[in-house]
């Protein structure tokens, strides 16, 4: 199921930024990016969406004056703050208004990742569960073991990010054949070298093969597919 994001933030570049870490991760889209507070009121007096990346110094109306506005309308969207602010003042009324998470720019793509991924395990547990424990709630509000991820998905090397496997897992699972890390990288628009990483990770967990093709002219070319049981293991990381 996609995830519709919106964005509000001023600096064009910094949207595009954003907008690209959002659509780098699967089942996840932008549909609209304003640059300023009123534009965001005109969408959310007829519109919604599942989640609202959201600035906080801006003209006109700042981005904490929008949160309570949203809250006095009755809409309790998940917003995750990227600002610059870092004054105590507005990060308290963050908190009261009941933001999800909180970035400082600028910010690296690893803790952009882990503010999703605090998203998406919120999101989940409010779609499946009634009640809650306090493993539950700490899985929530302290982003512990994701309660969505199976059990082998939860300890990856150093330098792997869970949301990236999960992009990289979705396109090989559309894979009938076998594939090389070049093709791969271009269906999942990521570097060669960043797959090749998470590709050798796949072949340790035994969820890939490495197969040799020999070519007329040039060097042989390592390619990858599937094992056995290895679709089913993907599965799991999707």
């Amino acid at each position: 199921m996609m995830t519709n994001v919106l964005i509000i933030e001023d600096d064009p570049m910094v949207a595009e930024l954003n907008r690209t870490f959002v659509e780098s991760i699967p089942n996840m889209n932008v549909i609209e990016s304003f640059r300023n507070v009123e534009e965001g009121k005109k969408y959310f007096r007829q519109k919604n969406a599942d989640l609202l990346l959201l600035d906080v110094y801006m003209p006109g109306e700042s981005g904490i004056h929008f949160l309570s506005w949203l809250r006095q309308q009755g809409n309790d969207i998940p917003v995750i703050l990227i600002t610059a602010a870092d004054d105590i003042e507005t990060i308290k009324n963050v908190i009261r208004y009941g933001a999800l998470d909180y970035l400082i720019k600028p910010f690296t793509l690893q803790r952009f990742q882990l503010a999703i991924e605090k998203y998406l395990a919120f999101s989940q547990t409010i779609q499946t569960t009634e009640k809650a424990d306090q493993k539950l709630i700490d899985q929530v509000f302290n982003h512990t073991t994701p309660i969505h991820e199976a059990p082998s998905f939860i300890d990856l090397p150093k330098g792997l990010s869970k949301l990236t496997l999960k992009k990289i897992s979705a396109s090989i699972l559309k894979e009938e054949t076998i594939f090389s890390t070049k093709e791969l990288a271009q269906k999942s628009a990521l570097s060669r070298i960043s797959v090749k990483k998470y590709l050798n990770f796949l072949v340790e967990q035994d969820i890939l093969n490495e197969r040799i093709r020999y070519l007329e002219i040039g060097r042989p070319l390592t390619c990858y597919e599937l094992t056995k049981n290895g679709r089913k293991k993907l599965t799991d990381y999707c």
